[in-house]
């Protein structure tokens, strides 16, 4: 039986809502996806008893109350049911020991739920900081991250330099202490964390490869990676 992974879904308009390149990723990858959108915790907690790991997706802004802070001026729309949601799915998956991965909004909401805080907005916010919010296709890639060695990401891309599409303006400030940056950008912004823990599998990505593996095949190893990591530890 392939791994069968929670997506979470945007939530506009009273519905809800995911690009393809999710659920064709995880589906390429080898898992079954399921598209999970903001629901009720009990319902989330059967949905976590179900599943063997769990996706956070791209999306609004967090809620900087979550993190103790008000909101700057230059905060962008936030869906407080999506925060609700996806904190509780990465607090009950980290308990639970089950694979998490976050993409773009997902790294920042794994990094919140487990303690840490972010940027509001890099242009105000980190003095220097290079365009993270890209005027470029969607596959395109805009500029570098550095990957850090002996870390799973280098392993998967068996590079110190990577090339990535960015379509952000928060990101990591203060990391959460069950987390490890893995990678950064030319202005120092993290752009990959990893669990400290040996034990975990958290996989945190803040660009979008979802939106290039189509063109670019290398965008797809940190899904393959993601399924591998959870039939490895199914067959233990």
């Amino acid at each position: 039986m392939r791994p069968k992974i929670a997506l979470t879904s945007s939530y506009i308009e009273e519905k809800a809502v995911l690009n393809e390149g999710y659920y064709l990723a995880v589906e390429k990858a080898g898992g079954i996806p399921f598209i999970t959108p903001p629901l009720e915790e009990f319902t989330l907690q059967e949905i976590l008893g179900f599943v063997d790991g769990v996706l956070i997706t791209g999306g609004p802004d967090v809620d900087p109350l979550l993190f103790g802070e008000d909101p700057v001026k230059e905060l962008g729309e936030v869906s407080p049911a999506r925060d609700k949601a996806e904190i509780f799915l990465v607090k009950e998956a980290f308990n639970r020991n089950l694979p998490v991965m976050g993409i773009c909004r997902g790294i920042q909401v794994i990094n919140v739920a487990l303690g840490g805080s972010l940027y509001q907005d890099l242009p105000s916010q980190l003095k220097g900081s290079i365009k993270h919010s890209q005027s470029a296709p969607r596959w395109y890639a805009t500029h570098t991250v550095k990957v850090q060695k002996g870390t799973i990401l280098f392993e998967i891309f068996n590079s110190e330099e990577v090339k990535v599409n960015s379509f952000h303006h928060q990101a990591i400030k203060n990391i959460s202490p069950h987390l490890k940056a893995v990678a950064y950008a030319p202005d120092g912004v993290v752009e990959a964390v990893e669990a400290v823990s040996q034990d975990k599998f958290i996989l945190g990505l803040q660009w979008h490869p979802e939106g290039m593996w189509q063109k670019d095949p290398v965008q797809l190893k940190p899904f393959e990676r993601f399924i591998e990591e959870i039939k490895r530890r199914k067959g233990r």
